[in-house]
């Protein structure tokens, strides 16, 4: 399109509020900048885009005034007056969030007070921010985070060292000055388990948010009374006192069935990651009594906590969907996973995502396995100890327990198995079992493999043609606490940090095989449509026939 119907196109295009706002939001700060010049009406979209979502909270605070550092503290280098505080509104109020990494030096109390002081009608800092992420408060930097609480938040995470800093008051504070959450992440960065003014904080914050739909605590803050206080709550959906838990499952599935009048006791969560030792401690176990619960995560402490905890789950926790065990282990402790320990879960027939994290092989065979696929119709995500190192042991499941899960699980979508795959899978026929067409990924590490040709043969004739083997360092269903993304905290899938020497070499193989199932496609595709075209020629038969 040419002439003045192109400039006319273009020029309603640059008019349109929503269509710049669209192309604004794929820019880069830069860009945007130059955009900022052109007129008022770009301007106004560019800034927002610029200062809506996290801007660097140091830049944002030097707006009202250039700050310069002494005795390792920052310090507001002019005197704050109206109309810099004006000119700091023209931007503070597009800002929706705010996320601080890095704040190694605080406001000197001098600064602190001008700011208190001297900020118009006593209004917050950030009046329209609903999302604060501020990592390693202490002491010195605790004054500015409350300062920039407000009752239009919804959602903080809060991650503190243990100086001389009172948990206690922060929290008391925190839920004064933000009544209206409806997320609270409060993690405690020590190993040290005694925190009591924490433990007692989170308690009378509790009490005051009574909007609470979301709480991530670490497991030293996690005591009965605390329970007691959150069973109450009639909107707490989620409750976390663990690294570690489940992908949220999608609206369909989180649909509250129950009726919050017969249930008094955490009537609408229906999401939880604890550690085992939580569960032993009698006082959590109302927990897994919650009528809506969908998803439960357990971080595994000791082995013998699988047989406590695993009975109790499957026969209370009915309407489970996702499971995931995350099994921690040290040089001391291996933990050797058998058919006895996890045989209690079969029960839950309900189940969409089961995952088991193992760092070792499982005693288990191919027979084994195959109780899950049957056991389980509705699986999408199936993951038992895939990343495990070592060789297998006198029971190990094999290329073959893949078969059960393509014959049972319609919708299955993912898999990852520990297996011995030097032993030969049996041949299967042109038209034998296959993996259906929502099928897309198979996860695998560092397990056993001796010649990835004849494991390549053998995917080929169960795998959809889009399907792949993909290397994994962590299990896709699960997501760290803070929401940061769980491959920032592994090794990258091909990188030998953390492995034996073994298990290099294994992982070698796998990505040989990698490679030369993604160099089959052509013949792939070629193979599905010839399995179309027989099933067709198959069925027409048929009902010649009938």
């Amino acid at each position: 399109m040419d002439g003045p119907q192109a400039s006319e196109s273009c020029s309603q295009f640059w008019s349109t509020a929503e269509l710049v706002a669209m192309s604004f939001e794929v820019l880069d700060k830069c860009s945007l900048a130059k955009c900022a010049r052109v007129n008022k009406f770009l301007s106004e979209h560019a800034l927002d885009a610029i200062y809506r979502y996290n801007p660097d909270f140091l830049s944002v605070l030097e707006l009202l005034s250039p700050t310069s550092l002494k005795d390792n503290e920052l310090m507001f280098n002019e005197v704050m007056n109206p109309s810099g505080w004006d000119r700091f509104r023209h931007y503070s109020s597009r800002i929706r969030a705010i996320d601080v990494k890095r704040f190694p030096n605080p406001l000197s109390q001098e600064s602190m007070v001008d700011l208190i002081t001297t900020v118009p009608g006593g209004t917050p800092l950030f009046p329209l921010m609903t999302d604060l992420r501020w990592r390693t408060i202490n002491e010195s930097t605790s004054p500015l985070v409350l300062f920039l609480l407000h009752d239009k938040l919804k959602n903080v995470i809060f991650s503190v060292t243990v100086d001389d800093l009172h948990h206690g008051i922060l929290l008391g504070n925190l839920a004064r000055r933000a009544p209206n959450l409806e997320s609270l992440h409060f993690w405690v960065l020590s190993e040290d388990s005694e925190h009591a003014d924490a433990a007692e904080g989170i308690i009378d914050a509790v009490e005051f948010l009574t909007s609470l739909r979301s709480l991530d605590v670490f497991t030293g803050m996690v005591t009965p009374r605390l329970l007691q206080a959150l069973s109450s709550h009639n909107h707490l959906q989620r409750f976390w006192a663990s690294l570690y838990g489940p992908q949220e499952l999608s609206v369909d599935n989180r649909v509250i069935e129950s009726d919050a009048v017969a249930h008094h006791e955490f009537p609408c969560l229906s999401e939880v990651a604890i550690c085992s030792s939580l569960f032993m401690a009698m006082s959590s176990k109302t927990l897994f009594d919650a009528p809506s619960l969908v998803s439960l995560h357990i971080d595994v402490d000791l082995e013998a906590h699988i047989s406590s905890f695993l009975p109790h789950v499957s026969s209370t926790c009915t309407r489970l969907r996702h499971l995931s065990l995350r099994i921690d282990e040290d040089e001391e402790t291996e933990i050797t996973l058998t058919m006895e320990m996890l045989q209690p879960a079969l029960k839950l027939k309900l189940i969409e995502t089961f995952v088991v994290e193992c760092t070792s092989p499982p005693l288990l065979d191919d027979h084994d396995i195959s109780d899950f696929a049957t056991a389980f119709p509705r699986l999408r995500h199936f993951e038992l100890c895939p990343r495990a190192e070592g060789a297998p042991l006198a029971k190990s499941p094999t290329l073959a327990a893949l078969i059960p899960f393509a014959v049972n699980c319609p919708e299955l979508i993912s898999i990852g198995i520990y297996m011995d795959a030097s032993v030969p899978p049996p041949p299967l026929q042109l038209d034998d079992v296959r993996f259906s067409s929502h099928f897309e990924v198979m996860h695998v590490l560092c397990c056993r493999i001796t010649d990835h040709r004849l494991v390549v043969n053998f995917l080929m004739s169960i795998l959809p043609d889009h399907a792949n083997l993909r290397l994994s360092r962590c299990s896709r269903p699960l997501r760290f606490v803070t929401g940061d993304n769980m491959e920032d905290f592994h090794p990258a899938p091909t990188s030998d940090e953390g492995l034996l020497p073994e298990s290099i070499q294994y992982r070698k193989q796998w990505e040989a095989a990698i490679g030369l199932l993604d160099s089959l496609e052509w013949p792939r595709v070629a193979l599905s449509k010839q399995r179309a075209e027989i099933c067709r020629l198959t069925a027409q038969l048929n009902s010649i026939g009938a």
